[in-house]
C-alpha cells in the first residue's frame, strides 16, 4: 500500500395551538433582513455533549442539522413555522430510554412547557454567567426537576424518547441553544468542542441543507447557519429550491453498470490532488459521459446561477447551462428537465432528439440500461409523524409509451435494481420496522416479494447493476448485530454484517470504499471492501495521507476509480485516484 500526497489541512409542532403558544410565548420582533448574515462562531462556554457514550451505531447518531435543512424547507409550516421556517436545533438519534445529560451547569426554567412544541416532554436550564438557554426536547418521561433547581453538568435530566410516543418511530433528542429571554436561537454546533464533520459523515440520515439557486453559496455548510428569530420573516421561501419539493422528487437512480478487478492486498496506491480551491465546491456530481470533470452550481456574475464543469485536473471551470441542472440517466446519454404542467421533456443526449411524457409533475428515474422509467405519484404530501399518503408507482418505456400503475401502497420510496426489477421500501407507521420488496415488472403478473423486514433501516445503496444493496441498521436490541450489511437481491438471500463502521459508496458491482468513523480524530481513512467475502481493509494511513470530509461530501467517479470530497478546513474539492502499482 503506498499513499502519496501533500497533508492538509422535530420535533414536530403539534398542531396549530402549539404554533400560536410559541408565537405568544416570542415577545414582538422587529422585521428580519432580507439576507441576514449567518451568526459568528462565539467564544463558547465549554459545553459537553448531552449523551455519556461516544457516537455510534448501538449508542447515538447525527439525525439533523440544525438550520436550513432540506427537512425544515419541506415540513416548515407544519413545523417551524414560529421558527421562519428554520430547524432551529439540532437532532441526535438514540434509542428510546438513552439517559440525556446536562451540558453546563445551569438551572431549570421550565418543565414541560408546551409552547416550546418539544413534546412529549421537555427541560430547559439556563446556564449563568453565558446569556444562554438548552432546551432538551422529545423526552420519554416528565423530567422530575421544579423550577429554580440547580443542575450540574453530566447530570442525568431525562431519557430520550420520541415525538410521535411509540419509542420507534422517530427517536431522538431535539437540542436547542437559545439565547436567555427565548427568542433567538443559535446554531448550536460551535458550542462544542466536536468535530461534527465527522460525526455527520454518518448522517444526517434523511436530510442535508436545502440550496437556493438564486442565492446558492448561502447556508449550505455546518458552520454558517443562521440564528433564528422567533415570529420573524420566513427565510427560506425559495423561488426554485433545490433539490425540488420532495412530493415531485425523482427516485434515486443507480449507479452506473461497472466491474473492476479486485484491488490487491498489496500494491495500491492512493493519490491526491487539489481540484479547486478558491471556488465554490459544495454538491458537485458526476456525468457519466465525462469522467474526467465533475459538475456543480456556481454564480454567474451579473447573470443567473448556472452549471459549470470542473475539470478535475485543476483546469478553469467553464459555464455549461443555467440551473437547475437537468436529471441525467445513469449512463449519462437522457436528460430529463421539468417544462411545467405536471409533464417532463426526455431528451437524448446523443442526437438530440426529445419528447414530452405526463407524469403527473413528478420527476421520474432512468433505469440502469436505459430503456424505462419510472416515477411516483403521491396523494398529499409527506409529513413524518402523520399517517404517509398513499403512493403510486408508474413505469413506461423510455419514449413513454406503455405507461403503467404498478404498485400502490402508504409512504415509502421505490429504486431501480436492473431494467426489470425494482426494490420498494415500506416504512411501518409508528414503528421502527421497514419492509424490502422486489418487484419483477416483467413477470405475469406482476411478482412482488418480501427481500426482508429490517429494524431502524438507514442508508440504502443499491450496487451497480443491481445484484447488491448496502445498508446500516443502529439501536438494534442486540448491540452487537448494529451495524453495516450488504444483501444479495436474491429472494432468499441473507444480510452479512461487515466488520467495519463508517461511510460507504460502491466502488463496483462487487466492493465498496468506506471511510473510517472515530470522532476522537479529525481525519479519515480509506478502505476497501469486497463484498462478496466481507472482507475489509484500509487503503490508506491518515498519517501520511489525511483525509477529511465536509458533511458527508464524497463521491466516487462512474468508472471507480476516482473519489472526489470536499474538506472543511478550507472547502476546497481534491481528488483521490485509487490504482495498482
Amino acid at each position: 500500500m503506498t499513499c502519496t500526497g501533500t497533508p492538509l489541512r422535530k420535533h414536530r409542532l403539534t398542531g396549530l395551538i402549539a404554533i400560536l403558544a410559541l408565537l405568544a410565548f416570542a415577545l414582538p420582533l422587529a422585521r428580519a433582513q432580507d439576507d441576514p448574515t449567518a451568526e459568528p462562531a462565539p467564544d463558547p462556554p465549554p459545553f459537553s455533549l448531552p449523551f455519556a457514550d461516544p457516537p455510534g451505531p448501538d449508542t447515538w447518531l447525527y439525525e439533523q442539522h440544525y438550520g436550513n435543512t432540506t427537512s425544515a424547507f419541506n415540513y416548515g409550516r407544519e413545523w417551524y413555522f414560529a421558527g421562519q421556517g428554520m430547524h432551529f436545533g439540532l437532532d441526535l438519534e438514540a434509542a428510546c430510554g438513552t439517559p440525556v445529560l446536562a451540558i453546563a451547569d445551569g438551572v431549570v426554567t421550565s418543565v414541560d412547557a408546551e409552547s416550546f412544541g418539544a413534546g412529549p416532554h421537555s427541560l430547559v436550564l439556563e446556564h449563568p454567567g453565558t446569556g444562554l438557554v438548552s432546551l432538551y426536547g422529545h423526552l420519554l418521561e416528565r423530567p422530575n426537576f421544579e423550577r429554580g433547581q440547580a443542575v450540574e453538568r453530566g447530570q442525568q435530566i431525562g431519557l430520550s424518547g420520541d415525538p410521535d410516543l411509540s419509542c420507534e418511530s422517530r427517536p431522538h433528542l431535539h437540542l436547542e441553544i437559545r439565547e436567555v429571554g427565548y427568542q433567538v436561537a443559535l446554531n448550536p454546533l460551535p458550542f462544542f468542542d466536536v468535530n461534527w464533520h465527522m460525526i455527520a459523515s454518518m448522517g444526517p440520515f434523511t436530510n442535508q441543507f436545502q440550496q437556493d439557486i438564486d442565492r446558492p453559496y448561502r447556508w449550505m455548510k455546518l458552520e454558517d447557519q443562521p440564528e433564528i428569530r422567533f415570529g420573524g420573516d420566513y427565510l427560506n421561501n425559495y423561488l426554485r429550491p433545490w433539490p425540488v419539493k420532495l412530493e415531485r422528487r425523482a427516485p434515486i437512480n443507480p449507479p452506473v453498470v461497472r466491474r473492476l478487478d479486485p484491488l490487491p492486498e498489496d500494491g495500491v496506491t492512493v493519490t491526491q490532488a487539489a481540484v479547486s480551491l478558491d471556488r465554490w465546491n459544495i454538491g458537485a456530481w458526476w456525468d457519466p459521459t465525462d469522467p474526467d470533470a465533475v459538475y456543480l452550481m456556481d454564480a454567474v456574475p451579473g447573470q443567473q446561477t448556472g452549471v459549470f464543469r470542473q475539470p478535475l485536473d485543476g483546469g478553469r471551470r467553464t459555464y455549461v447551462e443555467p440551473a437547475p441542472p437537468a436529471q441525467l440517466s445513469p449512463g449519462g446519454t437522457i436528460a430529463i428537465t421539468s417544462i411545467g404542467g405536471g409533464s417532463v421533456r426526455v431528451t437524448r443526449r446523443t442526437d438530440g432528439q426529445s419528447w414530452e411524457i405526463y407524469t403527473e409533475g413528478s420527476f421520474p428515474a432512468v433505469s440502469p440500461g436505459e430503456t424505462r422509467l419510472m416515477w411516483e405519484v403521491l396523494f398529499g404530501e409527506v409529513t413524518p409523524g402523520m399517517t404517509d399518503p398513499g403512493m403510486a408507482i408508474w413505469v413506461s418505456n423510455l419514449d413513454g409509451s406503455d405507461q403503467r400503475r404498478v404498485h400502490v401502497q402508504s409512504g415509502g420510496y421505490s429504486l431501480w435494481l436492473d431494467d426489470h426489477r425494482l426494490l420498494i421500501i415500506k416504512r411501518i407507521i409508528y414503528s421502527a420496522d421497514t419492509q424490502v420488496f422486489i418487484m419483477d415488472l416483467d413477470a405475469q403478473p406482476l411478482d412482488l416479494q418480501m427481500l426482508g423486514t429490517y429494524r431502524f433501516l438507514r442508508g440504502i445503496q443499491v450496487s451497480p447493476g443491481g445484484e447488491w444493496i448496502a445498508y446500516w441498521l443502529p439501536f438494534q436490541d442486540d448491540p452487537a448485530a448494529s451495524g453495516i450489511y450488504v444483501q444479495r437481491t436474491e429472494i432468499g438471500a441473507q444480510p452479512r454484517k461487515l466488520d467495519f463502521w463508517g461511510a460507504y459508496r460502491w466502488r463496483d458491482d462487487r466492493s465498496l470504499y468506506t471511510l473510517s468513523f472515530d470522532p476522537a480524530q479529525d481525519v479519515h481513512t480509506l478502505g476497501y471492501v469486497d463484498v462478496t467475502t466481507g472482507e475489509h481493509r484500509w487503503l490508506t494511513d491518515p498519517e501520511d495521507l489525511p483525509i477529511r470530509v465536509a458533511n458527508g461530501e464524497w463521491s466516487v467517479s462512474p468508472d471507480g476509480t476516482r473519489i472526489v470530497y470536499v474538506d472543511p478546513t478550507d472547502y476546497g474539492l481534491y481528488v483521490l485516484t485509487v490504482s495498482e502499482g
